[in-house]
C-alpha cells in the first residue's frame, strides 16, 4: 500500500536536506510540517506509533538524509521529533510543562527539577509504561498470579488505545 505524503511535508523536507547543517530554521520547519498532517496522533513521544503518513515519510527522509551523506541520521530524526513536540506545546496539542510555562512568561529557563502540569496522555505514557513493562517481566519470569496478568494485559490495551506499539517497547 502507498501513503500519498502531503506535498507541504515533501517540499519541507527537500528545504530540510538541502539545508542540512547549514540553515536552523529548516528542521523546524520540516517537524511543524509533520505534527501538522499527523491529526493529532503523539508520534514524537516515546512509544507511539508513528501514523503510516510519518512512517512513510520518515523512510524518505532517512533515503534524503543518506544521498546527501549525513553522518547520524538518527540524530537528525531525534531532533525532528524534539522540534515537533515544541511546536505541538506552542500550539496546544501537547501541554507544556507548568514551569518552564512560567518561565518563558517571566523570560527564565526551566529547572529540572520543577513540577509540571502533563497532559493526560503524557502522564499515562510517563506513569503507565513502566509499570507496563515491569509487569511484562514479571510475567515472563512466571511471577504474576492471574490477577496481576489480567491487569498487565488491560495496561496493553490501555497503551494500545494511545497508540503505542507495546512490542517497542
Amino acid at each position: 500500500m502507498s501513503i500519498s505524503i502531503p506535498q507541504s511535508v515533501v517540499n519541507a523536507r527537500i528545504n530540510e536536506l538541502s539545508a542540512a547543517g547549514e540553515a536552523y530554521g529548516a528542521r523546524i520547519k520540516y517537524a511543524q510540517a509533520l505534527v501538522d498532517v499527523s491529526d493529532g496522533v503523539l508520534w514524537y513521544t516515546d512509544g507511539v506509533a508513528l501514523p503510516p503518513v510519518i512512517e512513510a515519510e520518515k523512510k524518505e527522509y532517512y533515503k534524503g538524509l543518506k544521498e546527501i551523506g549525513y553522518s547520524n541520521p538518527s540524530n537528525a530524526w531525534k531532533m525532528v521529533k524534539k522540534y515537533s513536540l515544541e511546536y505541538a506545546q506552542e500550539i496546544g496539542l501537547v501541554e507544556k510543562p507548568e514551569a518552564e510555562a512560567e518561565a518563558e512568561t517571566k523570560g527564565e529557563s526551566s529547572s529540572g527539577d520543577a513540577r509540571h502540569t502533563r497532559s493526560f496522555s503524557l502522564r499515562v505514557l510517563d506513569d503507565i509504561v513502566p509499570i507496563f513493562k515491569a509487569g511484562r517481566k514479571l510475567e515472563k519470569e512466571g511471577a504474576l498470579s492471574d490477577k496481576e496478568r489480567a491487569c498487565n494485559t488491560h495496561l496493553a490495551a490501555a497503551l494500545a488505545a494511545l497508540g503505542v506499539d507495546i512490542s517497542k517497547l
